[in-house]
């Protein structure tokens, strides 16, 4: 999947503090292309992971981009969360739904979470 930044402030989306803080710059190109390397539903918001222009993934709303490429890897896996309130479903690379770790190891910017994250989408 790809998508282009649109240049949306993070102010211009719907208020939603569980998922994404309005307050925060995204740190993407306006009208450059990204490859989607995992998407989640959290807290009612659909997110996309992407490598950041800082050169580090980060989740952003989806609301900020403009789908190019809708297709979806065919090694993708999906992953439902009955009875977390924030993270609801993940759809994404081995890893990110196979190791449970992963996904806070991402946030976390732990090293071994990072360097599967550049083996799978780079």
């Amino acid at each position: 999947m790809i998508a282009t930044f649109l240049g949306v402030s993070l102010r211009d989306l719907p208020p939603n503090p569980l998922a994404y803080n309005r307050d925060a710059v995204a740190r993407l190109t306006v009208e450059t292309q990204y490859r989607v390397c995992a998407m989640s539903l959290y807290a009612g918001s659909v997110m996309v992971l992407v490598c950041a222009d800082t050169g580090l993934p980060d989740w952003y709303p989806i609301q900020l981009f403009r789908v190019e490429d809708s297709s979806i890897p065919n090694e993708w896996r999906f992953a439902f969360y009955r009875d977390s309130a924030h993270l609801q479903a993940l759809w994404g690379y081995e890893d990110m739904i196979d190791d449970e770790s992963h996904y806070d190891g991402l946030l976390e910017r732990e090293v071994r979470a990072l360097e599967k994250f550049f083996s799978r989408c780079s």
